[in-house]
């Protein structure tokens, strides 16, 4: 009997351990419409979505996502409501909220689109007076644009100031390459040949994964997630990843 209830007290112990172990690699992170990094619709949630959960995976951590708009995802990961959120551009005002992952390849180039016929050139932001310039609220622009105090009109999604450009209702469109070209190709295909994008961007920014400085162990997740990423890029399925989604 005594043998019995030793057995019965070791299982336990085991379950509830082996519970609390299970919860603390347990993740619930937001994210929002950036196709084509990421996007509910997209396949495997786009794929920075896949690669982050390829990082976890290797660190055996289980993570849950769920989609947002932008601004809600942040203020959700800034109150704890969720345990993190990606991608993010780094701003010090940001890292006192969020532990900030190693960047996540690809970066992002941003730029304008404009249309095509139209003869927009600039040396300076102060040469942009004459234009509206349409941008999404919410997202951390470099300061000097932020301090040119353009005319502007905020969106709050990237497809909304593609589709303010396309009306003409804003002269210009401060969005990432990658992501225009896309929303070109799938959402406004009919109108594609007519915008491109000005080359040279105005800047590059690397994105990140971050968890909310309000979860427990925050530095652990990060260092532990940054190990998994290093792997996933160092043994090919990174690359593999990309292949998949046509890119």
């Amino acid at each position: 009997m005594y043998n019995k209830i030793l057995f019965l007290l070791l299982l336990t112990t085991m379950l509830f351990s082996s519970q609390g172990y299970s919860s603390e690699k347990q993740l619930f992170l937001t994210s929002t419409e950036y196709p084509p990094y990421y996007g509910q619709e997209l396949k495997n949630n786009g794929f920075i979505t896949e690669v982050i959960k390829a990082a976890f995976k290797k660190v055996d951590y289980k993570v849950r996502v769920e989609f947002f708009p932008w601004l809600r995802c942040k203020t959700m990961a800034e109150s704890g409501d969720s345990d993190g959120m990606y991608t993010l551009w780094y701003t010090e005002e940001r890292e006192k909220w969020f532990v900030f992952s190693n960047p996540i390849p690809p970066h992002n180039a941003i730029g304008f689109y404009k249309e095509t016929d139209r003869e927009i050139t600039f040396e300076t932001y102060q040469d942009l007076q004459p234009y509206i310039i349409g941008s999404v609220l919410g997202y951390a622009y470099s300061p000097e644009f932020m301090m040119a105090e353009l005319r502007g009109s905020k969106l709050y999604t990237d497809e909304k100031l593609i589709t303010k450009l396309v009306q003409g209702r804003v002269d210009l469109a401060i969005i990432d390459r990658l992501q225009g070209d896309y929303l070109f190709k799938t959402k406004f295909s009919a109108t594609n040949n007519k915008f491109e994008f000005m080359e040279p961007p105005l800047e590059i920014r690397q994105q990140y994964l971050v968890i909310s400085k309000k979860r427990k162990n925050a530095h652990k997740i990060i260092n532990d997630f940054n190990h998994g990423l290093e792997e996933v890029i160092n043994n090919g399925f990174y690359d593999e990843i990309l292949d998949g989604h046509g890119l």
